[in-house]
């Protein structure tokens, strides 16, 4: 039975800034090791745990009591934004953080297109569909598409 958590109330979401990077890279190394299916593989893959300070300009951050408590990054590419990242602090997952950062980016009136594993479920939750799968490093990957036009 999955847990249900109260909603951060005064969560806040803005473009991130150089002085998030080290928030960003925690989140995303913690975050990344929650789901134990996955260890073996990061194990053999440990630079997968690595962010990419490269992606600075397209983060969006969640902030809760002057905390970061979660990042996305939505990249433009041709007339969509390409969701690289969507990653909370394990303390704050399940209260609505992820679903704050989609509709941030979905606002922006594009369409999203992600490339899933397990988080299939929240995704399709957000209103994406699946329209294909692609190969990666890691294993076949659904192709999950949001039409934002309009949000």
């Amino acid at each position: 039975m999955r847990e249900t958590r109260a909603r951060i109330a005064d969560l806040v979401i803005r473009s991130a800034v150089a002085a998030d990077i080290d928030s960003v890279r925690d989140i995303y190394r913690h975050a990344s090791l929650t789901n134990k299916a996955d260890h073996d593989l990061i194990a053999a893959h440990p630079e997968w745990l690595v962010w990419d300070d490269s992606l600075l300009p397209f983060v969006h951050v969640a902030v809760s009591q002057g905390r970061v408590v979660g990042f996305a990054t939505a990249r433009p590419v041709d007339d969509f934004l390409e969701l690289e990242d969507l990653f909370i602090d394990p303390e704050c997952m399940r209260q609505g953080v992820a679903s704050a950062l989609i509709a941030v980016i979905a606002s922006r009136g594009m369409r999203i297109e992600v490339s899933a594993n397990h988080a299939r479920a929240f995704y399709e939750s957000a209103g994406f569909v699946v329209v294909g799968s692609v190969s990666s490093n890691g294993g076949s990957l659904l192709r999950m598409r949001l039409d934002a036009a309009g949000a």
